[in-house]
Parts: C-alpha cells; sequence; structure tokens
C-alpha cells in the first residue's frame, strides 16, 4: 500500500515506510560510530545483522586535513533529521494518526451511547420510584386490550375503555375479622365498611343486635317490578319498618329497587317509584339498580341486548341522581364483563355480586357482596354480605 501525505503525494513506493526509515537510520547510526570508533582509534561495535555500508568519507587534500571528530556534528545533524522528519500523519509507534472524521465519529458514537444509557436510567427510576396507589389515586384503564382469567368464564379478552378506574383491589389485603366477616385494609388501615342487604324475606330482625355484630350499614329493598310481560311495580312490605329500626340503631341506610326494566321508559318510571316511596326520607348510600337475569322461567328481559341494557341502568341513574340521591349499579361478575359498556358506564358506581374468595373485575367496584349465605346476630336465617370500599357517608 502506499502511504499519502496532506498533498495526496506518494512519499514510500516500495512498501512499508517504518522499514525504509530504521535501515536510514541504521546506515546513519553506522557512521557515526565508526567515527567515534576512529577517534578513539578501536573499531566500531556494529551489530552483525545491520549491514550498513560503511561511511564514505571523503579523503582530505594536503591543505586542509578533515578529521573524524570534525565530521561527527554533520552526522548527528542529519541522524537528528531523519528521528524527526517522519510523516506528518504517522506516530512515534509507527501507526496511523486518527484522521479528523474518525476523531467526530467516535465522539458522536460516544454521545448517543451516553443519552440512551440515561434515557435508559431514566426509564427504571420512573418504574422504580413511580407513585403507587394508595387509595388516593384513581388507576385507568388506557385503551389496550387485556386478557382476564376468570375461573368461571374462562379468558375473556376485554378492549379497555379508556379513562375507566380499574380493580386495584389485593387479595393479600382481605382479612377476616374476630367475629367471621371480611375487612379490607391499605397501608395498615381499615378501609372497608361490613353491610348487609335486607328484603321483607328476613322478617323480623334486631337492628341493635345487628349493630353490635359489627355491622356498619344496610341496604334496604324499596321494591320491585314482577318479571312477567305485564310488568307493574310492587313495594316491599318492610321497607318502611327496617329504615326507621336501622337508623333507631345507628346503622347508615341505603336502598335498591329490585329492576326488570325492558326500556329506558321503564327504567325511568322505576326510579320515579323508587324516590315516590322514599317520600323524602334521607339516605347515606346510594339507591341500587338491581336489573337481574331471571333463571328457569320466562321474563319481560329475556332479549334484552348489551346496550339496551346500558341504556336502561343510565336511565334509571340519571333520574334518581337529578332528584338528589346517590345511585349504584348493582350487577355480577359476568353481567359485568359481558352487557355493560363500559365507555358509557365508566362514571357510575358499581356493586358487584361475586361469591368467591376474591373478585377477578377487571374494572373498579365501590360495594362487593361476598356471600349470600352469611350470619348475623338478630337475624333468623342467612342474610347476604356485603363490603363497601367507598365512604359514601363523605360523598
Amino acid at each position: 500500500m502506499a502511504y499519502l501525505d496532506d498533498n495526496n503525494d506518494n512519499l514510500y513506493k516500495s512498501g512499508d515506510p517504518l522499514e525504509e526509515l530504521d535501515s536510514e537510520l541504521a546506515d546513519l547510526k553506522a557512521k557515526l560510530g565508526a567515527l567515534e570508533a576512529d577517534n578513539k582509534g578501536q573499531a566500531p561495535d556494529i551489530p552483525e545483522k545491520t549491514e550498513a555500508p560503511k561511511p564514505d568519507i571523503p579523503t582530505p587534500d594536503k591543505e586542509e586535513e578533515v578529521t573524524a571528530e570534525d565530521k561527527k556534528p554533520e552526522i548527528q545533524e542529519e541522524v537528528m533529521k531523519k528521528q524527526t522528519n517522519k510523516p506528518a500523519h504517522m506516530s512515534s509507534s509507527g501507526g496511523k494518526k486518527p484522521r479528523k472524521t474518525s476523531t467526530i465519529l467516535v465522539i458522536i458514537i460516544a454521545a448517543v451511547l451516553v443519552i440512551a444509557i440515561a434515557a435508559g436510567s431514566a426509564f427504571i427510576l420512573s418504574k422504580l420510584f413511580a407513585p403507587k396507589n394508595d387509595g388516593d389515586t384513581v388507576a385507568t384503564s388506557g385503551g389496550e386490550k387485556v386478557t382476564i382469567n376468570d375461573s368461571v368464564m374462562g379468558d375473556i379478552e376485554l378492549d379497555t375503555v379508556k379513562g375507566a378506574e380499574i380493580n386495584t383491589y389485593k387479595k393479600e389485603n382481605l382479612v377476616t375479622d374476630d367475629n367471621g366477616y371480611y375487612a379490607y385494609y391499605e397501608n395498615g388501615k381499615k378501609i372497608s365498611h361490613l353491610g348487609i342487604d335486607l328484603s321483607e324475606f328476613q322478617g323480623n330482625v334486631d337492628f341493635d343486635k345487628v349493630k353490635a355484630a359489627g355491622v356498619e350499614f344496610v341496604m334496604l329493598r324499596i321494591g320491585g317490578q314482577y318479571y312477567g310481560d305485564e310488568g307493574g311495580m310492587y313495594e316491599d312490605t318492610l321497607f318502611n319498618t327496617y329504615y326507621e329500626q336501622a337508623k333507631a340503631a345507628g346503622l347508615k341506610i341505603g336502598a335498591y329497587f329490585f329492576s326488570q326494566a325492558a326500556s329506558t321508559e321503564d327504567a325511568k318510571q322505576e326510579a320515579e317509584y323508587s324516590i315516590s316511596k322514599l317520600n323524602g326520607k334521607k339516605l347515606d348510600y346510594p339507591i341500587a339498580f338491581d336489573w337481574e337475569n331471571i333463571e328457569d322461567d320466562k321474563a319481560r328481559t329475556d332479549n334484552i341486548s348489551g346496550d339496551q341494557l346500558t341504556a336502561i341502568a343510565e336511565a334509571f341513574c340519571d333520574t334518581v341522581i337529578k332528584k338528589g340521591y346517590k345511585a349504584i349499579v348493582y350487577s355480577n361478575t359476568s353481567q359485568m364483563f359481558v352487557m355493560y359498556d363500559f365507555e358509557t358506564m365508566k362514571d357510575y358506581d358499581f356493586w358487584l355480586a361475586d361469591y368467591r374468595d376474591f373478585p377477578t373485575m377487571y374494572y373498579n367496584f365501590d360495594m362487593w357482596q361476598y356471600a349470600t349465605d352469611g350470619k348475623v346476630d338478630g337475624i333468623e336465617g342467612q342474610v347476604d354480605l356485603n363490603l363497601s370500599f367507598t365512604d359514601f357517608t363523605d360523598q
């Protein structure tokens, strides 16, 4: 390969320039050694492998004798020139000096690596120190697809709704208290409230004993609509009695209406009926829209689609809210997953019915009906047990 100087002129054409320089230097050093030896009257010490030609020392004329000592400075100067006048693009070790373009490329690569490392570190730190949901922060879904494994329904794929609150409850935070009832803790503090729901089927209830057993709130049935084709509203015969006795015992009170609405107009009528039966009574907890599928019989609601049910629930809740009461939608897990459109329902509270050890519901819920066979002192027979994760009295 030919080496080029800064003007692209060939300096060395025969081979490796370092070898040529080393050869020239060896020749000059041999000459210098010969002169020094001549000065001292002894033969120069020249390595065997160096076959440099003997220096061509001119013979002095008779008029002026030139000695070896006189010639020595000139040869030393020539040696120094050969040692220092290597091409500018060569280093003292015999390699090439980095070109300017190579230096710039190295700097660019180093800068990119530094930026990448910094970005990666920032991402990791953001994950490590990102605020966790501790009850004060609302977690929401982002419009992605998720697969939920449900022990009854199997794998369920959801197109999640952007902005909808998601379920952040953890099974390890659920404990059983001294009375055998569930309680839910966050950061070492109990945030749940124990409740029951009652209808005339429970008969006489001693609400003082219910309160002493640890129950904090009751959801009382106002009434319902018949599921036959003709429909029609009915009132729970013990609603008013339960209301007065529960209030006297110091329990918080909510209500629910058993719906068989087949249209939004039906739903509005059910809500108006509920408000009329309350007759101005104050409630601490919401009025629940309790729409259920009728099993083992023909019902007026058999062919209701998910979109229709969503519109029906919305109509009931909005009517209740306009009357100054809180509203909540009662639903089991499969109905929430399969029927309700959360693009519409994401702004409504939910009361979930799920009797397994812990719900697999993806979306957030405010109340959980976790048992239908509960036992509470003051009530004959079985009763539904509920946990409320929301303190509705603060709203």
